[in-house]
């Protein structure tokens, strides 16, 4: 079990011109880190700022929830809407979500998209793809709709990542109805693994079990809301948001149950159980967040732009309004902090073609790239 400390004890620091400069620190730390960090404002006016990759070091396409896609320049500032994605949908919690470009973009110009979808008057998460060339979007296609249909307007997800082998990855949500997510003939609260068409590979786990969709590649989770290959392992790692309390990060393995809301550390809105911490047959994360933190996006640091830093994971937070920093040593949490708390919902962290780290703050439509003090 990894226990989150509850308490910080704020670290006085300088700041630079009008960008707070911090490092907040758990009890259970004893190492200060080497430098400190400020945020610089790279593009502003965004409006809800959901899903970011960049295209080049200068160049980023950013998803805002609205439906628009929108080229920024952060050595500019500059930005400017290029494609109103097809199909996408505004409804609740849902919009335009995720972007991602082809592992070979380079060559394809692949860019897929998720977002919110109408189906006969309920909703769902869908998957689409286009060619991008010369500042425009051409021979979009929808190659995957989710089952898990519903007139709630939570829970979608959806966060989509690679694994540089011909799949890519889909995490979802339970669409606000727990147990869902523990019902395999639909997708709610369930990762996906896809081919980069959007069809079923034969290695998925549960292709012959006539029990489980099979695009299922695990089940029991909440709301995804984050996911990264760890570039040491090659493993893929998840988080999403428990309700009160329970917030998780997981080491996502092939054909496990990972226990909403069979085991859950988090608790009913105002209070009550929702069921104990573990459960026969499920996987126990390797960290969580009581209170919440509403984590949103994750990179993993793979340059050396900040010393010490490669190999750690960067976290936005919603609810908890700050940028999360954790180290592991293997799987077991080494130590955690806490930048700009309070300044706004970080929805995303992306690491630049050029091993800058970027986050986005979707209270104040803002676009930062995160610089050290050294």
């Amino acid at each position: 079990m990894r226990i989150f400390f509850l308490y910080f004890i704020s670290i006085t620091v300088s700041s630079f011109g009008c960008e707070k400069i911090s490092s907040e620190k758990q009890p259970n730390n004893d190492t200060i880190p080497s430098f400190e960090v400020q945020k610089i404002p790279v593009i502003t006016g965004l409006n809800i700022p959901w899903g970011m990759v960049f295209i080049n070091d200068s160049l980023v396409l950013i998803a805002e929830k609205s439906g628009d896609v929108i080229l920024g320049n952060v050595y500019t500032g500059s930005k400017e809407v290029l494609f109103k994605v097809p199909n996408a949908v505004v409804y609740g919690q849902g919009g335009l979500m995720d972007i991602r470009l082809h592992p070979f973009f380079n060559q394809n110009k692949l860019v897929y998209f998720t977002y919110t979808k109408q189906v006969s008057g309920l909703y769902t998460t869908a998957v689409g793809r286009a060619i991008y060339e010369n500042k425009s979007f051409k021979n979009f296609q929808e190659i995957f709709v989710a089952e898990m249909l519903s007139n709630s307007g939570v829970h979608f997800g959806s966060r989509l990542i690679f694994d540089g082998k011909g799949h890519f990855y889909l995490g979802l949500g339970d669409r606000g109805n727990m147990q869902q997510s523990q019902n395999t003939k639909n997708h709610m609260g369930c990762i996906l693994r896809l081919q980069e068409d959007g069809s079923v590979p034969s290695d998925n786990p549960f292709v012959t079990n006539p029990d489980f969709l099979p695009e299922i590649w695990t089940n029991g989770h909440r709301n995804i809301q984050g996911m990264a290959i760890n570039p040491i392992t090659g493993e893929l790692w998840a988080h999403e948001h428990g309700p009160q309390g329970g917030d998780e990060i997981n080491v996502i393995k092939k054909g496990l149950n990972y226990g909403w809301p069979l085991a859950t550390y988090g608790q009913q809105y105002g209070g009550g159980k929702i069921a104990d911490p573990s459960y026969p047959g499920t996987e126990q994360p390797i960290h969580y967040w009581t209170p919440s933190i509403a984590p949103c996006g994750m990179a993993f640091i793979t340059s050396n732009r900040y010393p010490g830093w490669s190999g750690h994971l960067l976290i936005g937070a919603l609810a908890g309004q700050h940028l999360n920093k954790t180290s592991f040593q293997g799987s077991t949490l080494s130590s955690e902090w806490r930048y700009f708390q309070g300044e706004g919902r970080i929805r995303n962290v992306v690491e630049s073609t050029d091993g800058w780290i970027y986050f986005s703050d979707e209270s104040n439509g803002i676009l930062y790239k995160l610089v050290p003090k050294i």
